[in-house]
């Protein structure tokens, strides 16, 4: 396709092409035809790849859209219409070349599958996307260019004849316009995906030899033009000179079949592109870091009488730069700290008994706008005679349903009483409780006290439990024998990686789907852990190669709550 910069793949892919061409008047050898399969082999296993990657980097951005929905919303939303469009354009093109090799072979999917044309993993979904991997050393008519050129140019050839490569032309000029409203103008040229001869900005335009009364024939795309070969100065045949015509006039079929391929892959290339482009856009007007902003750091907030208070202030993850704060304590009068040479500020302050509170202010250079910036922050902290402390056991949460160890230790000359709001808290020995969460709170906040006086509290996020992890016995790899598929007779959930004990979950429910000899797809749910008797007489009569997909996978835990599972799991056997 014209007009990007090629991989080195995509000039390999069109020197075949040339070679082609020269040999167009003779029979073409086998070695062609072989090479052809070659090349078509490895473009599969990159588009393979490639949707691995896309998948990869939607996880990603989804990650950053959870923490943050608010500043990335907008763009996660643009990163969902991006996957829609594409999804129906790789699907379209999966089915174009599907159907071209299917009519020309005259061969259903089921007679496809018996003689080897598609491969065992024929349709793969990544994320709803089909994935059509046919075996082109096993088309017949690999050679023909007669009905591969009726199909795709129509007969008489020229649009407005039936031709799918018009339809096809179309669909990529649409789907290039949805990518280059997302990325912009000055990426046209990187993008490939160019079906029309005359395609850019105003300047690539002119600079191509189109006169100014030209362009104003050529259809204005945002700031960019794009229009046929028609519109080009000196051609003489709109239709033999057009895109449509160069690439699927007098084509064997093996090689639509492998451009139809490229295609898909740059489709791809495209798509990872610009939801790479959406996911940067999130921070385009950041700093040159994650995340900026005044912070303090204290050794700690609840502190004995007679002993300092230490903290230091900075503005996170900005280094090598000196700057200084002036803070004050208790309302008191201004002090003017200096940092170190990473920025760092020490504050340490000796005082009495009691509750004490500083604020201050941080100035920074902005480095885009070289304006001073402050940067404020705050914090407090006690000052007791008894210490306390209370930590999770665990971890920073607790969660509901189940009970959460908690220690609390500490205090001077009196015993410590502990309550919490949200939640009960049994005492189970000497500065250990269990707490359990009631009702639905979003924290719990346990109090402690000695004496009728306050020594403070700590507030708990409250979490559900976390899903467990659904598994099969005797799957390795996503593979399995008949006999060990059988013999593990039922799925089982687990919980990887969890510290509490005693936390477990009961598969209740799930649904198997699969595709018989003769391509049906078919379903059954299963009630319980258990495989059904259907399932088993089904299991006894699958071949080497067939899939089964559990999904829809209903578990039951401590909490007593039915959940499912976002994963699933494929079983091939072997």
């Amino acid at each position: 396709m014209s007009g990007a910069k090629e991989t080195p793949r995509q000039k390999m892919i069109g020197m075949m092409y040339l070679v082609y061409t020269a040999l167009l008047a003779m029979n073409v050898s086998k070695d062609i035809l072989d090479a052809f399969d070659t090349v078509n082999t490895g473009v599969q296993e990159t588009n393979i790849t490639l949707m691995q990657q896309i998948s990869q980097r939607y996880a990603t951005f989804e990650e950053q859209y959870t923490m943050d929905q608010e500043k990335v919303g907008p763009y996660w939303e643009q990163a969902q219409e991006l996957r829609d469009k594409s999804t129906e354009m790789i699907n379209y093109l999966e089915a174009l070349k599907w159907d071209l090799v299917s009519k020309i072979e005259e061969k259903n999917y089921a007679q496809a599958i018996e003689h080897g044309l598609l491969k065992s993993n024929d349709t793969i979904q990544y994320d709803g996307r089909l994935f059509y991997n046919i075996n082109t050393s096993k088309i017949k008519s690999r050679d023909n260019y007669n009905k591969p050129t009726a199909y795709m140019m129509g007969d008489p050839e020229g649009p407005g004849n039936g031709g799918k490569a018009y339809e096809l032309s179309e669909k990529i000029r649409e789907y290039r316009g949805v990518i280059v409203g997302i990325m912009g103008a000055e990426h046209i040229h990187e993008l490939g995906l160019i079906t029309d001869s005359i395609y850019g900005t105003r300047d690539y335009v002119l600079a191509s030899g189109v006169s100014e009364s030209s362009m104003k024939k050529l259809p204005l795309e945002g700031d960019y033009y794009g229009g046929k070969i028609s519109y080009y100065p000196g051609v003489t045949d709109p239709v033999q000179d057009s895109w449509e015509y160069r690439n699927f006039h007098h084509t064997v079929l093996i090689a639509d079949v492998t451009l139809i391929n490229k295609i898909i892959s740059e489709v791809e290339t495209a798509e990872l592109n610009a939801v790479t482009h959406l996911a940067q856009s999130v921070h385009a007007d950041d700093y040159t870091f994650d995340e900026i902003g005044a912070k303090v750091f204290a050794e700690s907030s609840y502190i004995l009488s007679g002993q300092k208070y230490h903290a230091q202030a900075m503005v996170t993850a900005w280094q090598n730069s000196q700057t200084t704060a002036k803070v004050r304590l208790d309302g008191g009068a201004e002090k003017e700290y200096t940092s170190n040479s990473q920025g760092v500020i020490d504050l340490e302050y000796n005082v009495g008994v009691g509750t004490h509170k500083y604020t201050g202010v941080i100035q920074m250079r902005n480095p885009k706008t070289n304006e001073l910036e402050d940067f404020t922050f705050e914090n407090s902290f006690t000052v007791a005679p008894p210490a306390v402390s209370v930590s999770a056991t665990k971890m920073n949460v607790v969660y509901a349903g189940i009970d959460n160890p908690i220690a609390i230790g500490g205090g001077v000359g009196g015993e410590i009483s502990a309550t919490a709001s949200g939640a009960n808290l049994t005492r189970t020995g000497n500065g250990t409780y269990n707490l359990r969460v009631v009702g639905s709170p979003s924290e719990v906040v346990v109090n402690v006290s000695s004496q009728g006086s306050s020594l403070g509290s700590m507030k708990f996020r409250v979490k559900e439990l976390p899903k467990p992890t659904a598994k099969i016995d005797n799957v390795v790899d996503g593979k399995v024998t008949k006999s060990a598929l059988l013999a593990a007779n039922m799925v089982r959930a687990e919980m990887k990686d969890f510290d509490f004990e005693g936390v477990h979950y009961d598969v209740v429910g799930y649904t198997v789907k699969y595709r018989t000899k003769a391509g049906t797809v078919k379903e059954e749910k299963v009630s319980g852990s258990k495989f059904s008797e259907t399932l088993k007489s089904v299991f006894n009569t699958a071949n080497t190669g067939d899939i089964f997909v559990f999904t829809a996978i209903r578990v039951r835990g401590n909490d007593n709550k039915e959940k499912v599972l976002d994963s699933q799991i494929a079983v091939e056997i072997k």
